[in-house]
């Protein structure tokens, strides 16, 4: 019989991003870690969507008590998402990324991170860009620097968090990571926030802590000053937004190893330089995270093919050379309506490939 954690890989590996198996068989090891035998038999056995406890004991002929105390416990371990909606709680298993992995804020050890660590650069990093669908998106740090036409509202930072009714915010994963390591960057760590159902989840785990919307506001407008690519969700309901560094994040750091970044990202928006109001004062080269600004001989040179929209340039820039415009119509991306759409896209182009 198949070992259980390799059942599991398997299993995980055919959801979004996917967990591929390596040589060095840390995945295995990151699996033993965070899952007992029977965490990782009961994964195994729920359904690719939201169910209640009656539902998956009478499907799987357990105790209703029994079925909500396991459940519950893998939910607390971030071993699954826990979806609270009008009063009724549902259970779902969750891909590694985003999901499990990014669950593990507050379980965060040396141990873990280094079997974390081997297993991003022997195979886990290279599934962040492996299918058509990403599970993040850039955009503009704020609507107030696209100007040239209505932005989508799930492409305006500040009015995703107007329309939300529940906030929390949590420490960055990646630099919380990076700094146990003893490394890490002088940006803010209390950063990523986290909506409705998200919410929920996080505070009710201990991950993060309720903001309301001027907290999380200004939160937003610190990330801008820092410098912090604004990710989001690849989804219209927007459930978190994470404020990313060119140092720690994942994201951005397999970005910027791509010769051509904007190919490899859906944001609507894309960088113009008019040369003619380059005053030269090279403000906007140390500004861009993914090295779209280049800084010769006392002249900005754009390479639009790097270029990832998030906007952070044309923030910084003095004279008004830099400004975000949306795409062509035929090149703007609408994205899957909820998170949990995009996880099955993302498995579905998996099974195409």
């Amino acid at each position: 019989m198949t070992d259980v954690y390799e059942r599991l890989r398997r299993r995980l590996d055919a959801m979004a991003t996917g967990y591929p198996a390596t040589g060095g068989g840390a995945e295995i090891r990151i699996l033993r870690k965070l899952f007992s035998e029977e965490d990782a038999a009961l994964f195994l056995a729920l359904a690719d969507r939201p169910e209640t406890v009656p539902e998956v004991a009478a499907r799987l002929q357990a105790g209703t008590q029994e079925m909500a105390q396991r459940l519950e416990a893998m939910a607390a371990k971030g071993l699954l998402f826990r979806l609270k909606e009008g009063g009724s709680v549902r259970y779902l298993p969750v891909p590694f990324i985003v999901g499990i992995y990014e669950f593990q804020l507050n379980n965060l050890s040396p141990e873990l991170l280094g079997d974390i660590s081997e297993y991003y650069l022997s195979g886990l990093g290279a599934t962040f860009h492996g299918t058509r669908t990403p599970h993040l998106r850039s955009i503009p740090v704020n609507a107030h620097i696209a100007g040239d036409g209505p932005i989508a509202p799930y492409d305006d930072a500040e009015a995703i968090i107007r329309r939300k009714s529940r906030i929390a915010v949590a420490e960055c994963f990646c630099r919380k990571a990076v700094r146990m390591y003893g490394k890490g960057c002088h940006h803010s760590l209390e950063t990523c926030l986290q909506f409705d159902s998200f919410a929920d989840y996080y505070v009710d785990n201990g991950m993060a802590r309720p903001v309301g919307m001027d907290e999380a506001l200004a939160i937003l407008k610190r990330s801008e000053e820092e410098g912090l690519v604004v990710h989001i969700l690849n989804s219209q309901e927007v459930e978190a937004m994470c404020a990313c560094c060119s140092c720690c994040c994942g994201m951005l750091i397999s970005l910027k190893l791509f010769p051509a970044p904007a190919r490899e990202v859906k944001s609507n928006y894309l960088c113009r330089f008019e040369k003619e109001l380059c005053t030269g004062c090279g403000a906007c080269e140390g500004r861009c995270p993914v090295g779209a600004l280049r800084f010769r001989d006392g002249s900005v040179q754009l390479r639009a093919e790097r270029c990832i929209g998030c906007g952070l340039c044309v923030t910084r820039c003095p004279a008004g050379a830099l400004s975000l415009v949306k795409k062509p119509s035929e090149r703007i991306y609408t994205p899957p309506r909820s998170m949990f759409e995009t996880f099955q896209t993302m498995s579905g182009e998996k099974k195409e490939s």
